[in-house]
């Protein structure tokens, strides 16, 4: 799984993306435990991220495949 960080999830994870093996299908919730146990600094965006596939949003039930692409989109001011 690839997963790419935007705005103060790429500074928190350190980086903008990431190959991510996982074996199976997986939760949203699976899913973000794997991450915050690789990256504990993203726990306080948790709450207010979204979590999108294929440039669409995910509902918080969603299940994710290995091969997906996932983007964490924390909440962005714009001006």
């Amino acid at each position: 799984m690839r997963v790419l960080y935007f705005a103060q999830a790429r500074r928190l994870a350190g980086t903008d993306r990431e190959e991510f093996p996982v074996p199976s299908t997986l939760s949203t919730d699976a899913f973000w435990a794997l991450l915050l146990a690789r990256h504990p600094a993203l726990a306080p965006l948790r709450p207010v991220t979204r979590l999108a596939r294929d440039e669409a949003f995910l509902p918080a039930d969603a299940t994710l495949a290995p091969d997906d692409e996932i983007a964490l989109i924390p909440p962005v001011s714009g001006g």
